[in-house]
């Protein structure tokens, strides 16, 4: 298979990605954008930025702009650090405003933002290291697309399309959702070793992290853990 034409739709099915994220927090965000402070904002720019990236990425491999491909790459270097910090923020915030959320619902999501935030920062260092190799790179940078999908899908069926009335049930439609697309990703590229070096052991931190998540707000040593992060105080 030449190299150009590895992964030759992947910009398109990316752009999907940052589709349903631009649907899924068009209710809650991107019309009520006055409501938010600055770092609501970087938080919701760089990881727009990010999902831009990967759509970019492949298609300049494709059309054989390689030097552009490697200099919008490196940039990510600045992009990485943004996201994660910001993610960070967005989780202390959370913490700290939990009035404003159903009873210890915030522990619930700060799992879920941590458990994602560790995901993509393995998943991109992955990708970085095995920059050269271009089944291994490619797979682990599509993976990360699923992190930011997570909140975007919850939101779209509870608050966009009103699929559910309950932020729990949304929750598991959006793991149950990502988890049928990576196994049918695992299935169409089952010839490949390198899927079962990203995808399969990415799906199984996915089924896991689904699995905790209903029992996560009620570990006292995480509810404790996390106050203490966030400097709450009941």
């Amino acid at each position: 298979m030449a190299r150009k034409t590895y992964y030759k739709y992947a910009h398109i099915y990316l752009t999907l990605g940052l589709v349903i994220v631009l649907l899924g927090f068009s209710m809650t965000y991107f019309t009520r954008l006055k409501a938010f402070s600055l770092p609501y904002h970087l938080h919701g720019i760089s990881a727009t930025l990010w999902m831009v990236l990967l759509i970019f990425q492949p298609y300049l491999f494709q059309k054989g702009k390689f030097k552009a491909h490697r200099y919008l790459g490196w940039s990510s270097l600045l992009l990485i650090p943004t996201i994660i910090i910001c993610g960070i923020i967005m989780m202390r915030l959370m913490i700290l405003g939990q009035a404003n959320y159903p009873p210890n619902l915030v522990y619930k999501l700060a799992f879920i933002d941590a458990c994602t935030l560790f995901g993509f920062a393995v998943l991109y260092v992955l990708a970085i290291y095995f920059r050269k190799k271009l089944k291994l790179h490619s797979k682990f940078m599509v993976a990360t697309i699923f992190g930011p999908l997570i909140p975007a899908l919850t939101r779209m069926f509870l608050f966009t399309f009103e699929v559910t009335s309950d932020f729990v049930q949304s929750l598991t439609y959006s793991y149950v959702a990502i988890e049928l697309v990576i196994l049918i990703m695992i299935w169409r590229e089952r010839n490949e070793k390198e899927t079962y070096l990203t995808y399969v052991p990415f799906l199984i931190f996915i089924i896991v992290q689904h699995s905790l998540m209903y029992f996560s707000d009620e570990w006292n040593w995480w509810k404790v853990l996390m106050d203490s992060f966030a400097g709450y105080s009941q």
